[in-house]
């Protein structure tokens, strides 16, 4: 009883406020269009994503058509970008730990050779702390792969193919999602276009 009344004081407190298709989560605003490496993306969503009662991180997710679809969201091969904003200090070496749990719990059982070796180069990104006030971006670019971005600067090459990108979005929107209540807000004033 107790543990539902705290549910429902968080999604209270979690809710995404949507002013002229600008979304706000926990004091970050989202802009209902971007240009994220050239491409003109539109705002699928934003939420936020919390551990334990505690905010982790507020995400916003785009992608070139907009689509609500959850199979376009994981799976279209067009431009789409996630970004984090950290509301709170997370070491290196968790986020690195968490990403490669969440990965191995999406990677297909088939998966080829090439996405386990990315996978770990993947992993191998996050090492310097992720502070509050962090900001991580995740940008697909078809015939270009999956690039990664913490505070501006790029971290590695792209990790080729929509495969990755694929595994990469299944971890948030699919259907064993990491994060439950952040794929519902994210997904919850999406407008479609």
């Amino acid at each position: 009883m107790r543990r539902a009344m705290w549910a429902s004081v968080a999604c209270l407190c979690s809710a995404t406020a949507l002013a002229a298709g600008v979304a706000t989560v926990e004091g970050k605003t989202y802009q209902p269009a971007v240009t994220v490496e050239g491409k003109g993306l539109k705002l699928v969503g934003a939420g936020l994503r919390e551990k334990w009662l505690v905010d982790v991180y507020a995400m916003a997710a785009y992608s070139e058509s907009g689509s609500c679809a959850v199979a376009d969201i994981i799976g279209k091969d067009e431009p789409r970008y996630l970004r984090m904003d950290m509301l709170r200090d997370v070491s290196a070496e968790k986020m690195a730990s968490t990403i490669s749990e969440s990965f191995g719990d999406h990677l297909p059982a088939n998966a080829s050779e090439k996405l386990k070796a990315q996978r770990k180069t993947f992993e191998g990104y996050f090492k310097d702390e992720c502070s509050e006030g962090t900001v991580l971006e995740f940008v697909y670019l078809p015939g270009t792969g999956t690039l990664m971005k913490q505070n501006g600067k790029l971290l590695g090459p792209a990790l080729e193919g929509l495969d990755f990108a694929r595994v990469l979005w299944d971890i948030y929107f699919g259907k064993d999602t990491c994060c439950e209540d952040l794929k519902i807000d994210i997904l919850k004033h999406c407008r479609g276009q």
